[in-house]
This record gives structure tokens, C-alpha cells and sequence, in this order.
């Protein structure tokens, strides 16, 4: 039972509410919802469905219900259940992490029980990948690792102990060879594990078994026909020489349509993720910035890490600071991105949204790359089944989630407003039912993980400096901390102690007082985000002197 359940009734129904069940088929207004323990037991119009007696009624009317949206590209962290919960989200599809360790599948287990309050989680853990290629070496994918394999061999026994380990999906990196990945998806198959992945060549990537690809670049850098170059310029990407925000601009048009065919005859699923990098250029941009600062706003959401504001505004940040030629390359970008999800719809391919933290809101996003796919073409009801029946079909979860069917697990999001003509309404969510019970979709000031992150998040630095390194006790000292992803969020700490901090000129700067360093001895040093699980830094050492 998920924390914040009603205390319901054997049998709850949802009356009255206009139905769109993620099927495709056409609104049915005036529903009857009939849910008998976790599963929806029957689905039809009010008047035609036997209610039992003494079941608890939701009167939905006036509102429209939709299936528990599935975010299909997430990357957990320990305090995003309320977040996604309040935007209806019964489900994340934790594509990679920082850790291929015991903490993701804790955390699965935990909401899919109702021990954690947050949505249930699939979870891949860390992906396949190669450390061949100097530009991940050196990148941001490097913190969050990978699982290194150097033969089909490797690849195959990478695949069996994922299952043995208890994960749901196998998610490969664009660097492994495809006729390894040939191996991973033939085993995947095998054992019942679905793959998705990055990619450098989509049509190799279809061929060799692969069922979801992920992210506008993969498809975009198989478009460019000059292999050395699609390599370059994804090195690039990968290293901040170019901007993910302006990369597409490379893409070239006239071999969308070869990817896509591929595609779309083999069932391959496509999440674009556009919005974690272009929703500036939307015309709804303004709405999408004030729905993320009203959930800022609110009160109860301010455990919330010290570094989510800022991750919420790296990219409007980003384009704030662009020169005209970096503009104009980033709307070329943005007219490519759309294009081919306009064309890949048309043509018959499977699409999936997802929210792609960390740059941007968390489940927030899944909602903004909806609106977005209905900017391209898209029409609404098929990107309501982006974050429902596709993404469920993916990962081979559609005999139980996806729909409002009959026999299929009770997950709904209730919402005001009619998504087929205003897309944006997705997220304006008034109730949510999961698992066959309502649920408070309310932050909670108080509310922690009480399993929190062991590892420090994206927000915060792993390796940090100081200096001076030695100091004489009890000698008042300003310690200057540097290191990359140093932010003007973080805070120092001595021994767990928190130091006055400030940011100058991309370094922290912290006071240690004369008390805090009385005695001789090695102190630790490390840089912390204020908020939730506290994640810290490794710590860099400190030494404290005899006093002449």
C-alpha cells in the first residue's frame, strides 16, 4: 500500500469523468472505473457497469482521466518521489545511474511495495559501454560509470548477471560495437530483458535487435552520413566543445526518412528528449518556466536540494548567453529535432517520452516534450500514448500497465482541463490513483528517503582541492575549494560541520573559525548540497599543526 493511501473500501470507483485509456480509442465521457484491489476490474460508461455495494466513489466529473503516466527516461534520485507524484506520474523507467549496486534495486523494491512514497521504478542500473573512447574518459558519463565490456563474450555475461541481480532492462552506450550489441539483444531476448540504448548508427542498432533508442542526437548522428564526422562532433557534444542545445544543427535532413523506415518496420521505440534542451524555443516556453517556479514556489517543496532551482534553469541560462550565431544554430537544431519526430510519427514509429534528468524538472520535462511532439505534428492522443502504452510496450510491461483495461494494474492520473486540445493540461493533475488506491499527491516539508543516495548526485563535485592544505591550530583560516562542478549552491564542510561558504569566481571560499581547529589531527574536508540526503563530496584532507 503506497504511503498517503486512503483508507478505501474493498471496491473504488472513478465516476463521471471523461476517459481517454491510452488505447487510442476515441474520449468516453461520462465513465464508471471499477477497480477491485490493485486491478481495474471493469471500464465503461456510468449506468452500463455494475457498482457494487459499499464501494468508495471518486467523483471525477468535469475532469479527465487518463492512465498513471510512465516517464520512459528517467535517472533517479532519492528525492524525486513526491515531485513525480504530484505530476501523476505512477511510474519511472530508471534508464542508468551512478551505480550498478544494491541501492537502485532497494529503492525499486520499496515504492513497488508502498514502503518508499514515490512512483514504482524499472530499473536498468548502469548501462553497457566500452572505456575506449577517451571523449566519455573525460566527460560526464564518467562519474556515473559504466559497465565495461571488451568482447561479445563480455557482452553476454554483462547481460546474464543483470538478470541474475534482479534488474528489468539493459540499457547499452553508442561506443559498443554492434556486433556485440547483436550478442546483449539476442541474450536480453533470451532471458525477457528488453534493451534500449544510445546509439551512432540507428538503421545497425535496429538490425542488431535493439528495442528502444534514446534521445534526438542518436538518431540525429546516423543521419550524417560521414562517419568520422557524426563521431567528431559527438566527441564534441560529449566534451561541451559544442552545446547539446546546438548539435542538431548537423543533422542532415535527407536521410531522416531511411532511419526511420527502419525503425518503424521493426517496432523500434524512439524517445526524443528534445525538451531537456530546446524547450526555450517553444512557443509555450513561458508556460512550461511557470509551471516549474510554481512547484519551486510551493512551501512544502523546499527540501528540495539547494541545487534543483539551478538545474531547473541550466538550460534557460544557457540560451540567455548565446551569441546570434549560437542562437541561430540552436533554432536550426530545433527545427531538425521536430522534423524528424513529425516524420517518425507519420511514418508509423513508436514514440516514447521521458523527462531525462538532471538538467531541467524532473518529470516535469515528460510532461514538456509532450507538448512539444504536439508542436512538431504530433496528434495530442499520440503523445498522451508516448508517456502511457508506449512506454510500457517498450519494456514489456503492456500486459499489466499502459491502458485502462480490464485485468491491468489501477494506476490513473486525474487531471482538469481536455489534453486533446490543450496538450499542456497533462500536468495539471487534481488526483492520482496507484495501485488501486487514491494517494496524496501533496509535498511534504518533512517527507525524506530513508534509503538515501550513497554516492554524490550530479550536483556535486566528486574530487575537490583546497588549499592551503596545512594549517596551524586554532589560526582563523580562509580555505579556498575548487575542483570541476564547484557551484554557487554548495557548501563546505569540516569533519560534518557546516563552514560559512561563499562562491567567487568559480571556487568556494570557507571560513574555518580558530575553534573549529583546537586540536592537531587530519580533518576532512568536503563540499556538500544543502537539502534531502545531504550528498557529499570525497573528502580532501586536511592537516592541523602544532601551535609554535
Amino acid at each position: 500500500m503506497s504511503q498517503g493511501a486512503t483508507a478505501a473500501a474493498t471496491t473504488l470507483v472513478v465516476q463521471g469523468g471523461t476517459l481517454i485509456d491510452g488505447t487510442g480509442k476515441p474520449p468516453l465521457e461520462n465513465s464508471a472505473i471499477v477497480i477491485e484491489g490493485e486491478r481495474f476490474k471493469t471500464v465503461g460508461k456510468s449506468g452500463e457497469v455494475h457498482i457494487p455495494p459499499g464501494s468508495e466513489i471518486i467523483d471525477a466529473t468535469g475532469k479527465t482521466v487518463l492512465p498513471g503516466y510512465i516517464d520512459g527516461h528517467g535517472h533517479w534520485e532519492d528525492w524525486f518521489g513526491e515531485l513525480y507524484l504530484h505530476l501523476g506520474i505512477t511510474t519511472c523507467v530508471n534508464i542508468e545511474l551512478y551505480q550498478d549496486a544494491p541501492w537502485i534495486l532497494a529503492q525499486r523494491d520499496a515504492p513497488n511495495s508502498g514502503k518508499i512514497r514515490g512512483p514504482r521504478l524499472w530499473a536498468s542500473g548502469q548501462a553497457l559501454g566500452t572505456r575506449q573512447a577517451e571523449a566519455v574518459r573525460e566527460s560526464a558519463r564518467a562519474a556515473r560509470g559504466e559497465i565495461s565490456i571488451s568482447s561479445a563474450e563480455e557482452a553476454r555475461a554483462a547481460v546474464q548477471k543483470k538478470k541474475r541481480d534482479g534488474y528489468d532492462i539493459i540499457k547499452v552506450n553508442e561506443f559498443v560495437p554492434l556486433n556485440w550489441l547483436e550478442f546483449v539483444t539476442k541474450e536480453a531476448e533470451h532471458l525477457g530483458m528488453p534493451v534500449t540504448g544510445h546509439s551512432w548508427d540507428a538503421i545497425g542498432s535496429t538490425r542488431a535487435g535493439i528495442g528502444g533508442i534514446e534521445h534526438i542526437w542518436s538518431v540525429g548522428y546516423s543521419s550524417i552520413t560521414d562517419d568520422q564526422k557524426r563521431r567528431q562532433i559527438g566527441a564534441d557534444r560529449l566534451l561541451r566543445k559544442i552545446d547539446a542545445e546546438q548539435v542538431g544543427a548537423f543533422y542532415e535532413l535527407e536521410n531522416y526518412d531511411r532511419i526511420i523506415d527502419a525503425m518503424a518496420e521493426n517496432g523500434v521505440a524512439w524517445t526524443p528528449t528534445v525538451a531537456k534542451w530546446l524547450w526555450p524555443l517553444s512557443p509555450n516556453a513561458e508556460r512550461f518556466w511557470a509551471r516549474a517556479q510554481a512547484i519551486l514556489g510551493d512551501p512544502a517543496s523546499k527540501y528540495f536540494p539547494a541545487a534543483f532551482p539551478y538545474t531547473v534553469a541550466q538550460t534557460r541560462n544557457r540560451f540567455e548567453k548565446y551569441n546570434p550565431e549560437q542562437l541561430q544554430l540552436a533554432k536550426s537544431a530545433h527545427e531538425k529535432s521536430l522534423e524528424f519526430i513529425r516524420r517518425f510519427v507519420q511514418a508509423g514509429g513508436m514514440l516514447k517520452e521521458g523527462s531525462d534528468p538532471p538538467q531541467g524538472m524532473a518529470g516535469l520535462q515528460m510532461h514538456v516534450g509532450m507538448a512539444m511532439d504536439v508542436e512538431a505534428g504530433v496528434p495530442p492522443m499520440t503523445a498522451i500514448q508516448a508517456a502511457t502504452l508506449n512506454a510500457a510496450k517498450t519494456f514489456k510491461k503492456e500486459k499489466d500497465f499502459g491502458s485502462v483495461e480490464a485485468g491491468k494494474v489501477a494506476d490513473l492520473a486525474i487531471i482538469e482541463g481536455d489534453p486533446l486540445k490543450d496538450i499542456w493540461m497533462t500536468q495539471n493533475v487534481k488526483m492520482v490513483v496507484m495501485n488501486g488506491k487514491l494517494i496524496d499527491i501533496g509535498f511534504h516539508s518533512d517527507w525524506r528517503n530513508p534509503i538515501p543516495a550513497a554516492l554524490p548526485g550530479h550536483a556535486v563535485p566528486r574530487d575537490i582541492e583546497i588549499s592551503p592544505v596545512a594549517i596551524t591550530q586554532g589560526t582563523p583560516t580562509i580555505l579556498r575549494v575548487t575542483g570541476k562542478g564547484i557551484r554557487p549552491y554548495l557548501n563546505v564542510r569540516l569533519n560534518g560541520n557546516d563552514l560559512e561558504t561563499r562562491f567567487v569566481k568559480g571556487e568556494l571560499e570557507a571560513i574555518i573559525p580558530p575553534q573549529a581547529i583546537e586540536h592537531v589531527g587530519l580533518y576532512f574536508v568536503t563540499v556538500s548540497s544543502p537539502g534531502t540526503s545531504g550528498q557529499h563530496s570525497y573528502p580532501a584532507h586536511l592537516i592541523v599543526r602544532f601551535r609554535d
